[in-house]
């Protein structure tokens, strides 16, 4: 069963995925926008924003690892949305000429969102010990919606009724500040106790070391690191060269903020139903079945008709969203509690910095080929081609994590990979 006030932690921690996850892509259908504002000439230029969001983003997960078990969550996650928020609506206010005073804004608003998910995780991780897929499947609903409604919301303001982009930033902005004082309100402030969860028993002796204790732990995270962050390259080069892309390969061009909107949409069914039956099925081979149909997506993309172009991103979308609950309970279940939140800023780390090269690269790809139709289908093949040498290093995840002999749990129960084989020497 969750512990007392889980539902509570639930409700709020979903509210709080959505604020951090808004500010990644509520920008991205206006890059347009914003390369003429700042008088940019290459869409390597417009996409290294949301490059450099993401790096920061990343780095600043390590620390929020580091910090999760020794500071009240309470503080941390009231802090995230509102260094997110206001350093958006610092920069509805920079000028024309102000592109390195945006970067700065970018980065201090990543600063802020990475302080989310080592704490929430380690959060939710603890408060509900048998069902952790399905639980880290309901707070990603928070962010699938957070997905659709920031691009979708943020073009139809500027195409609908007129706003232009610093209006928008400065709304979204507020929304930061609005979810930072719920987080304050509703946060604990401190986490259960330190010891270790339900069904997962320290995994050393007591007497040794921290370090001892993390190292086959850090040699399995770094291996999942590597897989996620092919996928987080093509999720996030994708979302970032949407706009360029159908304003060139289609005429007319789909709305490239329903299209964002699209690709996170099924997140709202996908993140519950995919974590929790990972819960009971192999996660292992959910991740490399969904990055298998993402590689499938990113091929059909740049192929298919304009009107068929929204079914490709529900796929994408579908894929996606699929690894996301299931990769971080796959981290929970190898992890015991007094490490969790480290291990998590540490996967997070690698693999967004990973995935944080690929808005810049998809970027420079398509201005290597002209910012032609071609140009943009290669870049699709690219990513395509690196997300299926993803899915099938995902098919090793379980046998590196029995070569490295690392004991974990599922749905409460004790599970143990590849135990040592007793010896047949009768002690003396």
């Amino acid at each position: 069963m969750p512990k007392p006030g889980a539902l509570r932690v639930l409700v709020v921690v979903a509210l709080l995925h959505g604020a951090t996850h808004i500010y990644w892509t509520f920008l991205q259908p206006l890059n347009l926008h914003l390369k003429t504002y700042f008088g940019l000439a290459q869409d390597a230029d417009v996409t290294f924003f949301h490059s450099l969001y993401l790096a920061v983003y990343a780095v600043s997960n390590l620390g929020a690892g580091v910090l999760a078990a020794r500071m009240s969550p309470r503080l941390l996650l009231a802090l995230s949305p509102v260094l997110n928020g206001g350093a958006f609506m610092a920069l509805s206010w920079v000028g024309p000429n102000g592109y390195g005073y945006a970067c700065a804004l970018f980065a201090l608003g990543a600063l802020g969102g990475g302080l989310y998910h080592p704490v929430a995780n380690l959060l939710l991780t603890e408060r509900f010990p048998h069902t952790k897929g399905r639980a880290l499947g309901w707070s990603g609903v928070g962010a699938s919606l957070a997905f659709i409604v920031g691009p979708w919301g943020a073009s139809s303001l500027v195409e609908r009724a007129g706003w232009d982009w610093q209006q928008v930033t400065l709304l979204y902005g507020c929304y930061g500040m609005l979810c930072g004082a719920l987080a304050f309100a509703f946060v604990p402030s401190r986490h259960s106790d330190q010891g270790a969860p339900e069904g997962l028993a320290p995994l050393r002796p007591a007497g040794e070391s921290t370090f001892t204790k993390l190292r086959p732990i850090l040699l399995f995270a770094v291996f999942l690191a590597a897989v996620m962050g092919g996928r987080e390259l093509a999720s996030w080069g994708t979302t970032a060269v949407t706009a360029q892309f159908v304003d060139k390969t289609f005429d007319p061009a789909p709305n490239a903020g329903f299209l964002l909107a699209v690709i996170f949409a099924p997140g709202l069914v996908v993140q519950p139903l995919i974590g929790t039956w990972s819960d009971t099925l192999g996660r292992e081979r959910v991740v490399a079945a969904a990055l298998f149909i993402l590689a499938l997506g990113l091929i059909a993309t740049p192929l298919v008709p304009a009107h068929l172009v929204v079914v490709s991103y529900l796929v994408m979308g579908s894929a996606i969203m699929a690894t996301i609950p299931t990769y971080e309970a796959l981290i929970a279940d190898r992890t015991p509690v007094e490490l969790r939140g480290l291990v998590f800023g540490i996967v997070i780390t690698s693999g967004i910095l990973v995935g944080s090269l690929g808005p810049y690269l998809v970027g420079a790809i398509a201005d290597a080929g002209g910012r032609g139709v071609l140009a943009y289908r290669h870049a699709f093949f690219a990513m395509a081609g690196l997300t299926g040498f993803c899915a099938c290093m995902a098919l090793g995840l379980r046998p590196v994590a029995a070569a490295l002999r690392l004991q974990g749990t599922k749905n409460g129960a004790r599970e143990v990979i590849a135990p040592p084989k007793p010896s047949l020497t009768p002690e003396a």
